[in-house]
């Protein structure tokens, strides 16, 4: 019985681990960058705002992404345009 315990326990973390390893490596859409930038999803869901913090760090392509539609007309940035990068 106690093996069966450990072994769930086990396969559990094994689980949340590869879960939250894998979703740093997702390509956000654009919706949800731009959610990221506004602070929507810092509020709302830690767990994914810390996913898109870290795949920010590591993919140049979502972060040129996130840059040019921060600069799109009417977007968020679009009336100033010196605002630095927050990742």
């Amino acid at each position: 019985m106690g093996t069966y315990l450990i072994a769930a326990v086990a396969a559990a973390i094994i689980y949340r681990i590869g879960r939250e390893v894998m979703g740093s490596f997702r390509h956000p859409d654009d919706e949800e960058l731009l959610d990221y930038w506004n602070g929507v999803t810092r509020d709302e869901d830690r767990g994914a705002y810390r996913q898109i913090s870290e795949h920010l760090s590591s993919c140049d392509s979502c972060r040129d992404r996130l840059d040019e539609l921060r600069k799109r007309p009417g977007g968020p940035g679009a009336h100033s345009p010196l605002i630095t990068r927050r990742y």
